[in-house]
């Protein structure tokens, strides 16, 4: 389960439904305490979706206006996978999207649960970090990482 709040305080809770494997929006006004349920809906197909994939998100903000909305998984095969939000654009992602991690092939382990994401607006364009466990070094933590210039993958060193 991955969550995001909005800069005008709005929640966005990200998870796989247990149901029908597919990955939910469900969209908040507030907090808990003061905001109230608006509405839910598929964001990722069940079938581009892991059986019990973690999920992971981050928001690109600039002051009080957010841009995009990143929400990442892993795909059936265990390829690192994503869909975004992104202003004026719409939803983007599944395996046509050449802006997507998806389209690298990035693959995880097998069963991992492991999964970050972290974004940056303090850079221009914004910075995404997305963590896994990597089949190609599965014995530490590998980092995907865009910078405006397309994806490429690391992994930690000692």
């Amino acid at each position: 389960m991955g969550s995001i709040q909005l800069p005008n305080g709005d929640t966005r809770l990200y998870y796989q439904d247990r149901n029908n494997g597919s990955i939910i929006e469900v969209v908040i006004s507030n907090a808990f305490t003061i905001g109230v349920y608006e509405t839910s809906a598929v964001l990722v197909p069940s079938s581009q979706v892991r059986s019990n994939s973690p999920v992971a998100v981050s928001l690109v903000a600039d002051g009080d206006t957010f841009l995009q909305v990143h929400t990442f998984f892993f795909s059936p095969e265990n390829i690192l996978s994503q869909y975004y939000w992104e202003t004026g654009v719409g939803i983007q992602g599944g395996a046509d999207c050449t802006t997507c991690v998806t389209s690298k092939g990035f693959v995880g382990v097998a069963g991992s649960q492991m999964l970050y994401a972290m974004a940056t607006s303090a850079t221009s364009p914004p910075t995404l970090r997305v963590g896994f466990v990597s089949a190609g070094s599965p014995n530490t933590i590998s980092e995907a990482v865009n910078s405006g210039s397309g994806w490429s993958v690391a992994s930690l060193s000692s």
